[in-house]
């Protein structure tokens, strides 16, 4: 409800930004025929500067902790929007209506400026208004034991201004949990003590969660069925999760474990697009799968479709489909392994195929069905989770979202990553996930399809 009120103030807003500017601009002596214009307008100027927010993260109230990154955020997106819009009213004027009376630079100046002042003075006075009433006040709970927490609480509640109220604490063994002051019980009472006191934030020690893995599948179900966000507080293992957005809360830095990327209108969107994308993509691709199906049986014998099980989301499991790439028996001696460079296993024309990523293409089916989304961590065999989970603590939070036909740590790394790299760059998207990153892996990927850059 947050998002969505901002998004309509918002709105209402822009749109009288325009009408405050075409009028200006009229009294200076600019022809009425450009009020009919903005008439057609308004709504597309509204909706390309809320977009424009949305990527600039103006409604990523998890990441705006001051009024310094409410004023940034909403700049940037004032500032891409005005010049979008401007664009847009150019472009349509000059093929499309060439007849009507254009907005002239001069209005989406004052437009620009009005939006600016007015956006970034309506959202600093909401915010304060919400200090004023106590809403921004986190309560939070920690993770750790009786020294530590006693150390953090108190720089906590000295650098916080009062927006911080500590709840108490819970330990991760028994022989912490001695009785002290603040003490709640132990971390298995976590779903106990967040129904009881609603706490809005979870901080955990990142060392204790380093040396007890099996805490993290708990951390996650909390954080996924809840509102309350869970931060590391960084130590000997954040060079794991180097690549993670850092955030204070009273002065204290602290890393994101899961910022609920799901939130607010972006997992509708990305559904949609994912849904789009996959049909429109199984339509296009369809003779290509045809001659690729044909060359399959020419080349080896075995069926055409390779089906194999994955880890999904919140580690629930699904049969990918892919052409078959490798030779029918090609893991009956080795037993399951990773693919590698110059790969014996693969074929002929396995190696085009995986050159040009084509083998992934029946993908799409998985993203129309659910199992997958077009961007999102690679979908690993539940053995390589098991395993990679044990060396990595931190491995199973890749299984925080649906995993992706491509991923950050394919195109922005080595398609042959360590398990330790790619997960810094899928936690990392993780942390970060937006529309924009989406697009940016997209663009990047189709790069690699056309150049059969990083393929195995």
């Amino acid at each position: 409800m947050k998002t969505i009120y901002y998004i309509l103030t918002d709105s209402v807003l822009i749109v009288y930004c325009y009408v405050g500017a075409t009028i200006a601009r009229i009294a200076w002596g600019a022809p009425i025929e450009m009020v009919s214009t903005l008439l057609y307008s308004m709504v597309p100027f509204s909706a390309i500067h809320v977009s424009c927010l949305y990527g600039a993260r103006a409604y990523d109230f998890s990441k705006i902790r001051n009024t310094g990154d409410l004023a940034f955020s909403t700049a940037i997106g004032t500032v891409c929007g005005s010049g979008l819009s401007f664009a847009a009213s150019t472009i349509v004027i000059y093929y499309y209506a060439p007849s009507a009376q254009p907005i002239g630079r001069t209005v989406f100046a004052l437009a620009f400026v009005l939006s600016l002042v007015l956006l970034v003075g309506w959202r600093a006075w909401y915010r304060k208004q919400c200090h004023t009433r106590g809403d921004l006040h986190s309560r939070i709970v920690i993770v750790g034991d009786a020294k530590r927490v006693g150390t953090l609480s108190t720089e906590l509640q000295e650098y916080s201004k009062n927006d911080v109220e500590i709840t108490g604490w819970l330990a991760f063994s028994g022989e912490d949990s001695t009785p002290s002051d603040g003490c709640l019980g132990l971390v298995d009472d976590l779903p106990q003590i967040l129904e009881k006191h609603r706490p809005d934030e979870v901080l955990v020690f990142g060392d204790l969660l380093a040396s007890n893995p099996e805490r993290i599948l708990d951390l996650m179900s909390v954080n996924g069925n809840s509102d309350v966000r869970v931060h590391i507080v960084p130590g000997p293992y954040e060079s794991i999760v180097g690549k993670l957005d850092v955030y204070e809360i009273g002065g204290v830095p602290l890393i994101a474990l899961c910022t609920r990327p799901l939130s607010g209108l972006y997992p509708h969107f990305k559904r949609i697009v994912d849904v789009v994308c996959a049909t429109f993509g199984l339509l296009v691709a369809s003779p290509l799968l045809l001659v690729s199906i044909i060359l399959i049986k020419l080349d080896s014998p075995g069926p055409a479709f390779y089906f194999q099980v994955r880890s999904g989301l919140r580690g629930r499991e699904f049969n990918i489909v892919k052409l078959r790439s490798m030779s029918v028996d090609a893991e009956s001696a080795s037993g399951p392994q990773w693919a590698q460079k110059n790969d014996p296993r693969v074929t002929r024309v396995g190696k085009f195929l995986r050159r040009r990523r084509i083998d992934e293409i029946p993908q799409f089916w998985n993203v129309l069905r659910g199992d997958m989304s077009l961007v999102g961590p690679r979908p690993e065999r539940p053995s390589f989770v098991e395993k990679f989970s044990q060396e990595l603590p931190l491995f199973r939070l890749r299984l925080l979202v649906r995993p992706g036909l491509t991923a950050t740590s394919h195109v922005l790394g080595r398609y042959d990553s360590k398990p330790a790299d790619r997960l810094r760059y899928d936690l990392s998207y993780i942390s970060n996930m937006s529309f924009m990153l989406d697009l940016r892996v997209l663009i990047e990927t189709v790069k690699i399809v056309l150049t059969g850059r990083g393929a195995q």
